[in-house]
């Protein structure tokens, strides 16, 4: 039985799964999932340890699902030295890394520890210090010990290959749907001024205050818009922006809500917004999915991640990252055009099923966990290098260009 270690930056193990025994709902889509799943790993092996790195206190404890739960207290940069001698201190066998942490990388190479590496990330190559940054971790993604490198969707896969990880190694995966376009109706264009939501982490570097930015534009224009926003406003810096352009009887602030209330929020607005900057380090939100899944139309920047995922007036309007103008713009349109809003919606099954992929996080993590010629072939089946992702692959190379 293996003695396995996964090694994530923030998710805090512990409370989501007192929450979970407590009776409460998800706070992100496949969040049971994946606790459930970890729980169902520990029942197997002689031990399973998820470390966090963002906690608000530090902690190891084993939980009543049997898995070792520890937290280090980190609330933004991490000690490397610490870090790194917990990761030791659990004596793993095996190692999922769910974060490109360097250091942790190393040490699992130096240590001969079985690693396989499941990201949902992008690397951005524009300054000489990433490109720089990128070529150290692809040395260590390329190495033996790096088993697999998995990334989440065929765009953030892409951004593997561009830095020059193998082929033969990356695998794209996904979460396991939890909400499916069928379950609802397409929409129409109701009447009165457009509303807007967006769910998920409320920064500038998520484009949120392009977005109020942009609402404020629209509104001294005479252009009615509203919107919730949905997530942490840390620091409450988010609602301090909509204050100095007077948006308060425009933009509501809701807090983090349960995933399982996202659809109807989406469904209660006309469009959902997803506003990242280039610079944020996306893979594939799932609020792009769980937009799709409620048929709401998508108002979406022009993120490298989002590029052939979402196609400009079929699947989405677009507008350009960082650009509160450009955005504005998207809104007044998608506000105006009854039957385009229409299209879209209709299109929301098709765009969310080009979406989908065969290998989801937890199979992946299992079969290799499981090791063998028949796992080791079939997470081989299923990478890059197969050519089963080529078609798919060279449209969204194509939409790069464009």
């Amino acid at each position: 039985m293996a003695r396995l270690t996964i090694v994530q930056y923030a998710g805090d193990y512990r409370e989501t799964f007192e929450r979970f025994a407590a009776g409460g709902q998800s706070t992100y889509q496949a969040q049971r999932y994946s606790v459930n799943f970890v729980g169902g790993l520990a029942v197997k092996h002689e031990q399973v340890a998820v470390i966090c790195s963002q906690t608000a206190e530090p902690y190891d404890v084993v939980l009543g699902n049997g898995v070792r739960a520890i937290g280090m207290g980190f609330q933004g940069p991490v000690e490397e030295k610490r870090y790194v001698g917990c990761i030791a201190s659990t004596a793993p066998t095996h190692l999922v890394a769910t974060t490109p942490y360097r250091p942790m990388l190393a040490w699992a190479i130096a240590n001969e520890v079985p690693t396989i590496a499941v990201l949902a990330d992008s690397f951005d190559g524009r300054r000489l210090r990433d490109r720089y940054r990128n070529w150290r971790l692809m040395r260590q993604l390329n190495d033996s010990q790096i088993e697999w490198v998995g990334n989440h969707g065929l765009n953030a896969c892409l951004s593997l290959l561009d830095i020059g990880v193998s082929p033969d190694k990356v695998v794209p995966w996904d979460w396991p749907p939890s909400f499916r376009p069928e379950e609802r109706e397409p929409r129409k264009r109701e009447a009165g001024p457009l509303r807007l939501t967006y769910v998920g982490g409320v920064m500038a570097s998520k484009g949120v205050s392009d977005l109020l930015d942009a609402i404020a534009l629209l509104r001294s224009r005479g252009i009615g818009v509203t919107a919730v926003i949905n997530g942490p406003d840390t620091g409450g810096a988010m609602a301090a922006h909509a204050a100095t352009l007077s948006l308060g009887d425009a933009v509501t602030f809701a807090g983090p809500i349960p995933n399982e209330a996202v659809p109807a929020a989406m469904r209660d607005a006309d469009a959902v917004v997803v506003p990242s900057r280039h610079e944020y380090p996306e893979g594939l939100p799932l609020t792009i999915y769980e937009a799709l899944s409620a048929r709401t139309p998508i108002l979406a920047s022009d993120h490298p991640m989002f590029k052939g995922a979402l196609v400009h007036r079929e699947s989405a309007i677009v507008f350009r990252a960082s650009d509160p103008a450009s955005m504005a713009a998207a809104i007044e349109e998608l506000g105006n055009d009854s039957a385009r809003y229409a299209a879209l919606s209709e299109a929301t099954a098709a765009a969310w099923e080009r979406l989908q992929l065969p290998v989801v996080w937890g199979e992946l993590v299992g079969r290799w966990l499981d090791g063998g010629e028949a796992g080791r072939r079939w997470i081989g089946e299923h990478a890059i290098a197969s050519g089963r992702y080529d078609e798919r692959l060279a449209e969204r190379r194509l939409a790069r260009k464009v």
